[in-house]
């Protein structure tokens, strides 16, 4: 059965009151697939794509819904700007109060790519800032606007993109990227412990690893000297073979030894905030977090016909 066709999609596609979403990291990558994802959510009345560098041409074309708001999330100047503008969406300029259904956190940095014994402390503080710190004092800023508006509401959602890099060591050269990764993994369950146990459940928090996927990020880690990252090459014979699936306009199984696209992702992330009870969101009892390259998951996202 498609997760298009379960209770938990039917339960969300009949939520009425409108609400918006936000996804950071929304200037390009997977954020930005994601946010024209959730702009095609019938509920979902506005989607903000925050990053620094944000401009209306890189959501040109993509949905009406779609607003950039550039803001660095690094920094708290950048996340109360942020706060500022949810609530006055949020506050719908004295009509129906309005809900922040969805906050996605993808931005991050992988710098940076270089031997354990030349990071600086400014480097790694850096990279914790922006990978764990910035996206954890975000949500918990932005709480209170994605609780239930009254009694009949549904919980908000918090979604981490997160890495395997979080889980054991990285390739050489990534200990900023796989350390700061790590934590972020570990704020993801002591804020569902938090926001369950102490919260009542208001609001619901998930993660997930997108695999390996052709974004700018990557294109960093491509470009990294070997000195600094000597497995390289097995990144750039990734990028050789990148599965073009934004064309396909559909979901598709993640290429083996290749790189995904971000639309693909972006079908996954659909599943994970359309498909799946608060309870199956959360994963709580999960010692890892869902992952886009797990088979069993297939055909909770993947039509039939595209696994043969």
């Amino acid at each position: 059965m498609s997760f298009r066709t379960g209770a938990a999609y039917a339960k969300a596609l009949a939520e009425s009151r409108k609400s918006i979403a936000i996804v950071t990291g929304g200037r390009s990558g997977i954020g930005l697939s994601v946010a024209s994802k959730v702009a095609s959510f019938p509920f979902i009345d506005q989607v903000l794509a925050v990053s620094r560098s944000v401009k209306e041409t890189d959501v040109a074309g993509l949905s009406p819904k779609i607003t950039p708001l550039q803001a660095d999330v690094g920094s708290s100047e950048g996340r109360q700007k942020i706060v500022d503008q949810v609530s006055q969406l949020c506050n719908n300029n004295g009509g129906p109060q309005k809900q922040l259904r969805y906050l996605i956190h993808s931005a991050g940095t992988i710098e940076p790519i270089k031997p354990i014994l030349e990071i600086t402390p400014e480097e790694m503080r850096h990279a914790m800032n922006v990978n764990c710190e910035s996206p954890f004092f975000l949500t918990t800023a932005l709480y209170p606007f994605m609780t239930p508006v009254d009694e009949s509401g549904v919980s908000g959602r918090v979604l981490h993109v997160s890495s395997g890099a979080a889980h054991g060591a990285p390739p050489s050269g990534w200990t900023c990227y796989g350390l700061t990764k790590a934590a972020f993994f570990a704020s993801y369950k002591i804020l569902e412990r938090e926001f369950r146990e102490s919260l009542g459940g208001k609001v619901v928090i998930g993660t997930f690893k997108p695999g390996v996927v052709d974004t700018s990020m990557q294109g960093t880690i491509r470009e990294a000297p070997t000195d600094s990252m000597p497995v390289v090459g097995n990144f750039q014979k990734m990028k050789e073979k990148a599965a073009n699936h934004a064309m396909a306009n559909k979901a598709r199984p993640p290429p083996p030894g290749a790189l995904d696209s971000p639309d693909n992702v972006a079908f996954f992330v659909e599943y994970l905030l359309l498909g799946t009870t608060d309870e199956e969101f959360a994963n709580k009892d999960d010692s890892n977090e869902y992952d886009i390259r797990n088979e069993d998951l297939y055909p909770h996202w993947i039509e039939e016909e595209d696994l043969k």
